[in-house]
């Protein structure tokens, strides 16, 4: 697997996991006065998808760090052919 197949794979992992905590909120998790969210009527814990969230976009971070370099995050990407 390429390092362009499995960047993209993580951004679809992304995407659902935000998909679930948007799915969470709606069904059942409810915010405290002090900003907390209390989902003990949830399904998952959404820990689980926040902590998910991080390591995915850090490992997404990582993985262009290792195939472009650091100054790949920064330079204009090539034009499609």
């Amino acid at each position: 697997m390429n390092s362009n197949l499995f960047h993209n794979i993580l951004n679809v992992i992304i995407a659902l996991l935000g998909f679930v905590t948007a799915i969470l909120l709606a069904t059942g998790c409810t915010t405290l006065s002090g900003g907390e969210i209390e989902c003990s009527k949830s399904v998952v814990d959404p820990t689980y998808t926040t902590i998910a969230i991080a390591v995915l976009g850090t490992l997404k971070t990582v993985i262009n760090i290792l195939r472009d370099g650091l100054m790949g995050l920064i330079k204009p990407q090539p034009p499609i052919r």
